[in-house]
């Protein structure tokens, strides 16, 4: 465990490193070199301190983990009990974000639209960083069975877990596959934040481009947070994703028909509405009968329905139409 937590250590300080460097030398933003390691500094102190606040006590809340009547004090006490499978990964990122936002506020003054774009590609390689070593844990980083003769047995798809008696099976890499999501987004928002855009474009994006994929890999995981079978944090990105779609229209043209400016998140819904069908098919419990491979495929292509939608959505407003 010590080596692990000084792995996550190492690669907090360099990616935060990196992100002080990017704004020291944004040629065609000054407003970012100044400050520059400052703020990066403080946003590595910021975004630690309130992930990991954020990401335990969301976890004891979703998952009604504390109990005052009948624990009382010790409550508290359990609260402070800190492992890598009692944490939210999802509120540790909105912890993380508001500390770099914090970060950025208190030295960058009206710049922090310009930082927190700056900071994007990085907060993907955060993620990219922390998912990846969530494989340290064993079958916490592995989801359901694959098929057996599936040709996607070998990392980073699929890991290997060894059981007692000499028995082991294929699980699909739940923690690498939502690593390498992240870590492609990531080159994609740096090349973006180099691009010409509104301010917050690259940042919304990243939220969105990274939670988009996350509703595929919660749904393959086994261990995690649940309530019965939904998953919880799968639920949370999908929150997210709405939530950014609302921006990204209210924000755009008010002079569109109502049917073009509405329809990114109208698409949004419908296919919310088939993904729980889909869950409910590969559950098992109300809809039987259809292999998960099947479920699995028809998940991927509504998730790429949403994400043009999505698409769509951003570059409306990027490009300007508005009131």
């Amino acid at each position: 465990m010590s080596s692990y937590l000084w792995f996550m250590l190492a690669g907090s300080v360099l990616i935060f490193a990196l992100y002080g460097l990017r704004c020291a030398c944004a040629v065609r933003l000054p407003q970012l070199r100044k400050n520059a390691w400052g703020a990066a500094l403080l946003s590595l102190l910021f975004s630690a301190a309130f992930g990991l606040v954020l990401a335990r006590v969301a976890y004891a809340l979703l998952m009604q983990e504390l109990d005052f009547e009948y624990d009382g004090i010790a409550a508290l006490e359990d609260l402070l009990r800190i492992d890598y499978d009692n944490l939210s990964f999802f509120f540790g990122g909105v912890g993380a974000v508001l500390g770099v936002l914090l970060a950025n506020r208190l030295t960058r003054g009206s710049a922090v639209a310009e930082g927190m774009d700056a900071f994007a590609p990085f907060g993907a390689l955060l993620v990219c960083l922390f998912r990846l070593g969530e494989n340290a844990f064993g079958s916490y980083g592995a989801g359901t069975i694959l098929p057996e003769g599936s040709p996607l047995t070998f990392f980073p798809f699929a890991v290997e877990i060894s059981v007692d008696g000499g028995y082991s099976y294929w699980g699909w890499a739940v923690c690498s596959l939502s690593a390498l999501f992240a870590l492609i987004w990531a080159a994609v928002a740096f090349f973006r934040f180099r691009g010409i855009g509104r301010k917050g474009l690259s940042l919304t994006l990243t939220l969105f481009f990274l939670a988009l994929p996350q509703i595929l890999c919660e749904s393959l995981r086994r261990r995690g947070m649940f309530w019965l079978f939904v998953h919880v944090e799968q639920v949370l990105c999908g929150v997210l994703l709405v939530a950014v779609l609302l921006l990204w229209i209210l924000r755009s043209g008010k002079r569109l028909p109502f049917l073009r400016r509405w329809a990114p998140l109208l698409i949004t819904l419908v296919c919310f509405g088939l993904l729980v069908a889909d869950e409910f098919a590969i559950d098992g419990s109300k809809i039987g009968g259809i292999p998960h491979t099947v479920c699995y495929a028809f998940m991927c292509v509504v998730l790429v329905v949403m994400g043009v939608a999505g698409a769509r959505a951003s570059a409306r407003w990027n490009a300007g139409q508005k009131e």
